[in-house]
């Protein structure tokens, strides 16, 4: 009797493993099937769909979990789960894969016979619904029991991160996904043009990585979400592919210098200069190995760049934290955010930590968080920049203070002393006169000094902007003419890196004079920025503003700088923008069309003047 129960359920075991069927019940939360489904691995891969079903339930695994994730194995993984429609009435409903980076995913049983074929290494217009992630709309009749076999094959994470809900919820979770990625990436926007904007201002090169690292993780999450191959590239398989440890590693490249910069870790231990070489040299070969090796080396090469990266990072945050330095605790805060929430998004990948909604989107958490805390940190930096602009101030002033009383103070003592200590008295006071009208010149000089550029001795943008309003306001009431022209020294980044920075600013200096030496009394000569500079004509029509550009060009290209021994050619680009302004005319107007000139004169060859107008190229 004990040997006929034990064959019993010998034969009745497969029918246990069989999973429960999974009731697609109306409401607006979306069902994991996770928990439902079985699955059969493959390593090979061979198997096909005739192969799989004719699998006895034996050899079929429960998931037992939220998700389906395997890890980074490269197998070949068959998932079945049975939906069962308990109402009387036909439903649609939509199988949403969260992971839109999944190779290879064909469905079985979704509509008849027909297979359904997707993933990022298939051509984008070939999915059934034209979406950024993989959507499965199936159709179920009243009290229709269906089971559903997928394949899933990928060289990234196996990681189905499967949901189910009805197409009127689908609708609905799409419309607020839209409206949180929008503004995901709209705050991402505003902090690459906010930091540019300040590096433009300021040329502090932290604000040049910061705003590179936020271009290259923008580019990274737009992959990761599935908008770059439904956007940019559709047909662009192997590229879509290499991309995303591409992104990851530039990304981590450029976090890895404002890092460097941010922490001030130039002036410390030249250890710390080594470490970050090291760093460095390792992101570059994780950039060459998404560009040359397999995918999966370059993937697995990006995740360990990026925990022994976090792990640097912290030590080394901690360590100036330690030795007191002001920016390391905001730093940590920020940074530390990111970090985590990216290893969290790599651990759910590897399958160790059940994937969710929270861990589906953990680095775009991370990365609002650290652009909340450094915008307070560059609040800070600018307030602290603000607050000793005012106490050097305070300073001056008290010092003048000081100097008017020891002045009240020698008055008083005039009137005390005889006549025989009046001519000390004189002296004095005659030398703390003339010590205020030092003062005096010093403050008509700083201030002079604020509205020249400190290499070229030219004005500068601010003052630029000032007198552009005025001369164009003046123009405006005697509808006189009036040009702009915006200059350019050629190829000048070579002139840097063949001579150096120091030859550069001889050339720069150089370059200024030449061309101040052609203005007029009435006109104005400023420093754009870089090698760029900007000139101002009053009273001057486009014939005129064109004759003096090429005046300025060939006086240039005739005359070398000459310094230390060296004799260095420089050639100008010039864009003329000349009119008569009306009442709708601006300052942002003139700039714009002399830059766009600018660059017709650029594009034409250099060493040229382009008028915007007439977009004519004029050659040397």
């Amino acid at each position: 009797m004990t040997a006929l129960l034990r064959v019993l359920l010998l034969l009745l075991l497969p029918a246990f493993s069989q999973a429960a069927p999974l009731s697609l019940v109306a409401g607006d939360a979306p069902l994991l099937p996770g928990p439902f489904m079985q699955v059969w691995q493959d390593p090979q891969g061979q198997a096909d769909i005739h192969t799989v079903r004719q699998l006895p339930d034996s050899a079929w695994q429960d998931v037992a979990r939220r998700d389906p994730s395997f890890g980074y194995t490269g197998y070949t993984y068959w998932l079945r789960v049975t939906l069962h429609n308990p109402s009387d009435q036909p439903i649609d409903w939509v199988l949403l894969i969260g992971n839109p980076l999944l190779d290879y995913l064909d469905a079985y049983g979704l509509d008849g016979e027909r297979v359904y074929r997707a993933g990022d290494q298939r051509p984008f217009d070939e999915r059934w619904v034209q979406h950024r992630q993989l959507v499965l709309p199936l159709s179920l009749a009243g009290g229709e029991q269906r089971e559903l076999i997928l394949r899933m094959q990928t060289n990234g994470s196996a990681n189905l991160s499967a949901s189910l809900m009805s197409a009127q919820a689908f609708n609905h979770h799409e419309q607020r996904m839209l409206m949180l990625q929008g503004l995901f990436f709209g705050a991402l926007l505003v902090m690459l043009i906010y930091n540019l904007s300040i590096f433009i201002i300021t040329r502090d090169r932290n604000y040049l990585w910061y705003s590179l690292f936020v271009a290259s993780f923008s580019f990274y999450q737009f992959i990761q979400q599935g908008f770059a191959l439904q956007w940019f590239w559709p047909n662009s398989l192997a590229w879509h592919q290499l991309s995303f440890p591409f992104s990851s590693a530039l990304a981590t490249l450029f976090g890895i210098l404002f890092t460097y910069g941010i922490l001030d870790l130039k002036s410390q231990h030249r250890a710390y200069t080594w470490v970050t070489r090291a760093l460095l040299g390792s992101s570059l070969l994780v950039i060459a190995l998404a560009l040359s090796a397999p995918y999966r080396v370059a993937l697995l090469g990006s995740f360990y760049l990026l925990i022994i990266c976090a792990a640097v990072g912290c030590i080394i945050t901690a360590l100036r934290w330690r030795a007191g330095y002001p920016q390391a605790k905001l730093f940590a805060l920020g940074w530390s955010s990111l970090i985590i929430a990216s290893l969290f998004s790599v651990l759910t990948g590897t399958g160790l930590i059940a994937n969710s909604l929270l861990t589906l989107h953990a680095q775009q958490i991370g990365c609002l968080l650290e652009l909340v805390i450094f915008s307070i940190a560059l609040g800070a930096r600018i307030r602290q920049t603000q607050s000793d602009h005012h106490l050097a101030q305070a300073r001056l002033f008290a010092k003048e203070h000081q100097l008017r009383m020891e002045q009240a103070k020698s008055l008083d003592l005039q009137q005390e002393i005889n006549e025989g200590l009046e001519a000390r008295v004189q002296e004095r006071t005659a030398s703390l006169q003339q010590a205020l009208e030092k003062l005096s010149e010093a403050n008509q000089r700083l201030a002079e000094l604020s509205r020249h550029d400190s290499l070229t001795g030219l004005f500068n943008r601010q003052v630029l902007n000032e007198e552009l309003e005025r001369m164009l306001a003046q123009a405006k009431r005697s509808q006189q003419p009036i040009a702009v022209l915006m200059m350019d020294l050629d190829y000048f980044k070579q002139v840097n890196d063949e001579y150096g920075h120091l030859v550069g600013d001889a050339c720069l200096q150089h370059a200024a004079q030449r061309m101040q030496q052609r203005m007029r009394s009435n006109d104005l000569l400023a420093r754009f920025g870089g090698e760029e500079f900007v000139a101002m004509l009053c009273d001057t029509d486009q014939p005129g503003a064109y004759d003096l550009a090429e005046q300025l060009r060939e006086d240039l290209a005739k005359h070398p700088c000459q310094h230390q021994g060296l004799n260095i050619t420089l050639s100008l680009s010039i864009g003329v923008c000349a009119l008569i302004p009306d009442a709708l005319s601006n300052r942002e107007q003139l700039l714009r069309q002399a830059d766009q000139a600018l660059y017709q004169a650029k594009a034409a060859g250099r060493n040229r003047v382009a008028c915007y107008e007439a977009n004519t190229r004029v050659g040397a």
